[in-house]
C-alpha cells in the first residue's frame, strides 16, 4: 500500500476513534432548574412561572431521588442546579432535597432561590442542612421586603450560610396567546437572554414555560402546547441526547414573542394582560 494512502487511512481511523471516545464520555450540563413548589406566598404580577395562578403543588422527594440518580448516570456533572418555585421554602421537606441532590452531585453549585419571606421561620435543621450540603441561598428581594434587607441579611449571616442578594423591582411579559410567532425566531431570542432547562418529574424541558403553561391554559382557556421535553428515563438515552433536545425550539415557542414588555413590580390581579406583550 502506498505510504500516502496508508497515512490517510490511519488518519480516518484515528478521527473515528476520537469521535467515538468523545460520544462515550458523559457530558457536563451547565445549568438546570426545578420547582420544589409551584405556588408562592408572594403575588407578583406577570410572574414568569405563573405562581399567582398555580395550584398548590409539591415536588415528590422519592421522585427527586430517582431523577438525580438517573442524571448522575447521564452527566459527569451539573455545574449549577437551582431549587426554585413558586416559593421553595413552602415545601415541608425542603432540606431533604439538599442532601439528595448533594449525594449524587458532590461538585455542583446548588442554589435555593427564595423571596426570603419565610427565612426567619425556618427551623435550625434547615440551616444545618444548608451548611452540611453547601447550599447557597439566592435571595431575590421584591419591594414588599425592601426595607428588611439588612435585618434579614444579618440573620442569614448569623447562621453561617452562604448567600447572594439581588433586588427585583420590575417584571416583563412576552407571551403571544395567538400562537402565531415564528418558533425559531422566538427560541433564538429567548436563548440570547436565558438558558434555563427545567426538570419536572423525569422530564427535562428547554424552559419552565413549556410545562408550567398548563396553569395559564387552565385559567384563560388557551392552548399553549406542553412540549419541548425529553424523558430522562428512556432506555439507551445519553447526556448528549438531552443537550441536543434542550437546544432546539418546540411548539410552545409559537406562543412566545421576540419582544418584551417591562413593567414595575406590583401585585397580580390574575388577568391575562399581565403575561401578554
Amino acid at each position: 500500500m502506498p505510504l500516502k494512502k496508508s497515512f490517510s487511512n490511519r488518519l480516518i481511523i484515528l478521527t473515528l476513534q476520537n469521535k467515538i471516545s468523545f460520544l462515550l464520555r458523559k457530558p457536563v450540563l451547565n445549568y438546570l432548574e426545578m420547582h420544589l413548589t409551584d405556588h408562592c406566598n408572594l403575588n407578583c404580577m406577570g410572574c414568569g412561572h405563573f405562581s399567582p395562578i398555580a395550584d398548590k403543588w409539591f415536588a415528590d422527594i422519592s421522585r427527586h431521588d430517582k431523577d438525580m440518580q438517573r442524571l448522575c448516570t447521564l452527566f459527569s456533572n451539573i455545574k449549577t442546579l437551582r431549587l426554585m418555585g413558586g416559593e421553595p421554602l413552602l415545601h415541608p421537606q425542603v432540606e431533604h432535597f439538599f442532601s439528595i441532590t448533594r449525594q449524587y452531585f458532590p461538585k455542583t453549585d446548588i442554589k435555593l432561590v427564595t423571596n426570603g419571606i419565610l427565612l426567619k421561620q425556618m427551623p435550625e435543621s434547615f440551616w444545618k442542612s444548608c451548611i452540611k450540603n453547601n447550599i447557597v441561598i439566592e435571595w431575590t428581594v421584591y419591594p414588599p421586603l425592601a426595607n428588611n434587607i439588612n435585618y434579614i441579611k444579618s440573620y442569614i449571616q448569623s447562621k453561617g450560610v452562604s448567600f447572594n442578594v439581588s433586588k427585583c423591582t420590575n417584571f416583563h411579559s412576552n407571551m403571544n396567546p395567538l400562537g402565531n410567532s415564528d418558533p425559531k425566531k422566538s427560541f433564538q431570542f429567548c436563548r440570547s437572554q436565558y438558558f434555563c432547562p427545567f426538570l419536572r418529574e423525569g422530564k427535562i424541558y428547554s424552559c419552565g414555560r413549556q410545562v408550567l403553561s398548563n396553569y395559564f391554559n387552565k385559567l384563560f382557556k388557551t392552548r399553549v402546547p406542553i412540549s419541548g421535553y425529553i424523558d430522562i428515563h428512556i432506555a439507551n438515552l445519553s447526556g448528549w441526547d438531552i443537550l441536543y433536545s434542550i437546544n432546539k425550539f418546540s411548539d410552545t415557542c409559537n406562543y412566545c414573542s421576540d419582544k418584551i414588555r417591562w413593567f414595575d413590580w406590583r401585585k397580580s390581579e390574575k388577568d391575562i394582560s399581565e403575561w401578554v406583550v
